[in-house]
């Protein structure tokens, strides 16, 4: 069983703090996954510059030490691990070894952070990145790159890496990544890299000088006052703390900045279309239990399934919502829904994200739009279309929507205001009996659990990748496979 632990302030002998940073790096490193080291490592690497890498919990001790011999800042250690795991969203682990949380840590670094800017940009557009994209990203640097290193990266960040290798990229020179994030289609990311660019850099300045150190100690699971007290006093010093390296920016770049506006007036919608006869109705419990009005329906065929999409799209009850979520369980390919039929080519995935839009639906310009769906596989091959087929309706309504709506529609990137969450797995899981979908019965826990805590809608999403994650490790044969990103630009929280 794990142990809580904290750690509080303490004004002894040096050997005995560096015993407590020892100890701290020990527990952070081994509650780290492999991904997430890499990801750490490449946060760092300005840090670490002068600092053998290859050890990762050596490379943390020989920074605290090398930042305590040059600057005499005893706390450097401490502080670089905390923002490592806000970056990382280890809030767990912020909680346990520093009795602290996501919010206060990022109220901390509003005024001061460690990590370089840039790094943390590269690292947030890797994090929100699929891997069908990132393939894609890796065909349009084919020409760049030498092909050996490009089959070498399983990741962005190892694509970045190869690049800053090159002088292709750098915290200045960022128009290479722009331009093939713009040619997939990936305009938040662009922007993103954009308000960076724009924000210019500051003036990197030294670390100042603090007067506490800390010292290892396993604590109850509920703190006391006077640990509350102490943390507070590490966060206050905590937050004038700068690090001087070669390439910093300025502060980090909040992915976003105000909140989707909520009219009380209005409700949520959730439609869930389940062809698969498994969890509709526990998603159909779950977004009720959210508060949103729910309309299930189940067990359709490609043109019923069609049909229901193109009528929701023009039916005027959309107007009076302030989220929508679709919900769709069915067999399919990785492109394709195929509903109840097996003997088409079924609803490209495509069309349904675009059938939402703000040309094809200006009822939703501006709102949040969450897609989460379950696809097995099935093994049969579709027909060809026939002439006949019925497909997803493409021509704008605008015989149904105001002026004002589509003014909005001309002024809101297409793209914009969407999550969009598809997870595959193999249709041979819905042989067994009771069978449930681990994403699914995550997406059931997480949100119930999120609301109640008030968390972000992203970490939210977050905590279904881990939890999908963790079954996958357990149960390699049936893997499932999640594709996760967003265009939103507000915070939403459910």
């Amino acid at each position: 069983m794990t142990q809580n632990i904290t750690y509080s302030i303490y004004t002894g002998p040096c050997s005995e703090m560096a015993d407590g940073f020892s100890k701290m790096v020990n527990y952070v490193t081994a509650s780290l996954e492999k991904e997430e080291c890499k990801t750490l490592l490449y946060l760092c690497t300005d840090l670490f510059n002068n600092i053998c890498m290859e050890d990762l919990r050596a490379a943390l001790l020989a920074f605290a030490k090398q930042a305590q011999a040059q600057a005499g800042q005893a706390q450097a250690g401490d502080a670089l691990l905390m923002e490592l795991m806000f970056r990382l969203k280890r809030y767990d682990i912020l909680k346990k070894v520093f009795g602290t949380n996501r919010q206060q840590v990022e109220g901390i670094l509003k005024k001061g952070a460690v990590l370089s800017d840039y790094r943390v940009l590269m690292a947030d557009v890797s994090e929100n990145l699929g891997n069908e994209e990132l393939q894609s990203l890796i065909f349009l640097l084919s020409s760049t790159l030498p092909k050996e290193r490009l089959a070498k990266a399983t990741s962005f960040l190892d694509v970045v890496v190869e690049l800053e290798k090159l002088d292709e990229v750098s915290c200045h020179k960022l128009d290479l990544l722009e331009q093939c994030l713009r040619n997939i289609n990936r305009m938040d990311l662009v922007r993103r890299i954009q308000y960076y660019k724009n924000r210019g850099q500051n003036v990197p300045c030294a670390i100042p000088k603090v007067q506490n150190s800390f010292k290892f100690a396993p604590v109850q699971c509920q703190l006391s006052a006077q640990q509350v007290k102490q943390t507070l006093c590490f966060s206050q010093e905590f937050q004038n703390l700068k690090v001087s390296v070669p390439e910093t920016g300025t502060q980090h770049l909040p992915a976003l900045m105000e909140q989707y506006e909520m009219n009380p007036e209005q409700r949520d919608l959730c439609v869930i279309i389940d062809c698969v006869g498994f969890d509709g109705e526990m998603m159909n419990q779950t977004f009720k239990c959210l508060g949103f009005k729910v309309i299930l329906h189940s067990l359709l065929g490609l043109k019923e399934t069609q049909k229901v999409l193109e009528d929701l799209t023009r039916n005027r009850i959309l107007q009076g919502v302030n989220r929508f979520v679709c919900c769709i369980i069915s067999r399919g390919t990785d492109t394709h829904l195929l509903a109840t039929d097996s003997s088409r080519l079924g609803i490209w995935l495509e069309d349904l994200r675009q059938l939402f839009s703000p040309t094809q639906c200006p009822s939703l310009c501006g709102k949040p739009k969450l897609f989460f769906i379950q696809i097995y596989r099935t093994t049969e091959v579709p027909n060809p279309p026939s002439m006949d087929d019925e497909y997803l309706e493409t021509d704008v309504p605008g015989r149904h929507c105001s002026r004002r709506l589509c003014a909005n529609a001309r002024t809101i990137p297409a793209s914009a205001d969407v999550l969009w969450s598809v997870c595959r797995a193999e249709a041979k899981l819905l042989e067994g009996s009771g069978h449930q979908s681990v994403y699914l019965r995550a997406l059931n826990s997480t949100f119930l659990m999120g609301c109640q805590r008030k968390m972000l809608l992203l970490d939210i999403m977050e905590e279904v990748k881990r939890n999908v994650f963790i079954y996958n490790q357990q149960n390699p044969e049936n893997e499932y496979h999640l594709q996760l990103y967003h265009t939103l630009r507000k915070k939403l929280y459910l």
